[in-house]
C-alpha cells in the first residue's frame, strides 16, 4: 500500500517544477502522514483511557517516532524507488485512476483526521 502511496507521491510531486527531487520529498512526507496517523491513534487511545504521560514524554516518542519512520521508510520506499517506479508506471488507465483515487483520500483523510483529533480530543494540562 505505501510503496503505491510513495508512487503517487512523488508523481504528484515531479509535476511541480521548483521540486528538486521530488522522490526524496515523496519519501518524507510519507513518513510525516505516517506520523499524523500514529499520533491521531494515541490521541484517541489518550482520550477514552485518560493515561497520565510523563511531562516531556511527547516530544521524545515524537523524536524516536520519526527515527523509526525515516529509517524504515528509507529501506521500505527510498532505496527501492527504482523497482517501485517500474512497477507502477506500467499499470492501466482504469488501475491509476483508482490508485489516484485511494491516494488523494489517504493523504486528505489523515490529515483532517489528525487535526480534528487534536482539536477536539486533547485536553490543556493545568
Amino acid at each position: 500500500m505505501f510503496k503505491e502511496l510513495y508512487y503517487w507521491m512523488s508523481t504528484r510531486l515531479a509535476k511541480i517544477e521548483s521540486n528538486d527531487d521530488p522522490q526524496f520529498n515523496g519519501y518524507f512526507i510519507i513518513c510525516f502522514l505516517q506520523s499524523f496517523n500514529i499520533g491521531t491513534l494515541i490521541i484517541i487511545v489518550n482520550y477514552f483511557a485518560k493515561i497520565q504521560f510523563a511531562k516531556n514524554f511527547n516530544i521524545y516518542f515524537g523524536i524516536f517516532q520519526a527515527f523509526v519512520l525515516f529509517i524504515i521508510n528509507y529501506y521500505a520506499l527510498y532505496k527501492k524507488r527504482d523497482v517501485i517506479f517500474k512497477k507502477f508506471e506500467n499499470t492501466s488507465f482504469k488501475r491509476k485512476k483508482r490508485g489516484l483515487v485511494y491516494f488523494w483520500f489517504y493523504v486528505i483523510t489523515s490529515t483532517v483526521l489528525f487535526f480534528v483529533a487534536a482539536a477536539n480530543l486533547v485536553t490543556p494540562h493545568n
